[in-house]
């Protein structure tokens, strides 16, 4: 079952899944918005999409531009 669970909207689900999860923790109190915008720059900061880890400022972009809008619903 966890195979078919992987493959469902061809990988898809998985971020959907976490996005909701995320605004529900932040609904109920459990993380804040801060907190949310700290656990997605450390992420950032470990991506590799150009042969390294990002810089504090490109991973600064990164989530304000992009994830944060994606997990809190803002822009």
């Amino acid at each position: 079952m966890t195979g078919r669970l992987a493959t469902l909207g061809q990988g898809e689900i998985n971020p959907l899944i976490l996005q909701a999860l995320v605004r529900k923790l932040v609904a109920k109190g459990v993380l804040t918005p801060d907190d949310v915008r700290d656990l997605l720059f450390e992420a950032a900061t470990h991506l590799d999409l150009v042969g390294s880890d990002q810089t504090p400022q490109a991973a600064k972009i990164i989530v304000e531009e992009d994830l944060l809008p994606a997990f809190l619903g803002q822009k």
